[in-house]
């Protein structure tokens, strides 16, 4: 027996073992990593749009905080969660003041855990994905390369995207389902 809920379970570990240990509280957007805390965020820019911020390592965020142009000393402690909303507050005027393009170059090549929060199209033109054949482009669509991509295996699409219910048939014959292929095929 396989179900996908019990592979999306095991995702959840961190997360029940935070709660156990007391430091995860039962409740959205009150946590380190469910949007709750400023500094593992998305904040907008002047432009309209976004970047991603995850600094959880102390040194991580002191990067973080200089290239913001912030004093750390002069900011509440991170380690409270009561001192959140101050921190956002900080964060959200900081990254409203310049363009993605802005932050993005301020960040670039940084130990800042700071990234653009990047459209589909950007991402699948983003030099790294490029660089790993990440996208591929098939039948004038593209989409994500396959993967695992094994040695002596093909890298590209045999076959373009299939056309919802065109191979129900195939695949009811494959899975050995016979009342749908009395009904369908």
């Amino acid at each position: 027996d396989a179900a996908i809920v019990d592979g999306t379970a095991h995702l959840t570990s961190l997360f029940w073992g935070m709660l156990a240990e007391g430091t995860w509280r039962d409740a959205r957007g009150r946590n380190l990593l469910d949007g709750g805390c400023p500094y593992y965020a998305v904040y907008e820019t002047s432009d309209g749009g976004w970047m991603a911020v995850g600094p959880l390592e102390p040194h991580f965020y002191a990067v973080f905080v200089s290239l913001l142009g912030l004093d750390a000393d002069e900011l509440p402690d991170r380690a409270d969660p009561s001192n959140w909303p101050a921190l956002r507050v900080e964060f959200t005027t900081r990254f409203r003041s310049a363009p993605r393009a802005r932050w993005t170059a301020v960040f670039e090549g940084t130990d800042a855990c700071v990234a653009p929060v990047l459209s589909l199209h950007e991402a699948a033109g983003h030099k790294h994905l490029t660089a790993r054949g990440t996208y591929t482009e098939a039948h004038g669509v593209t989409q994500p390369a396959p993967a695992p991509r094994f040695s002596g295996t093909p890298g590209t699409l045999r076959r373009p995207p299939a056309v919802p219910g065109a191979h129900t048939c195939d695949v009811a014959r494959d899975w050995g389902v016979p009342d749908l292929l009395k009904d369908h095929c």
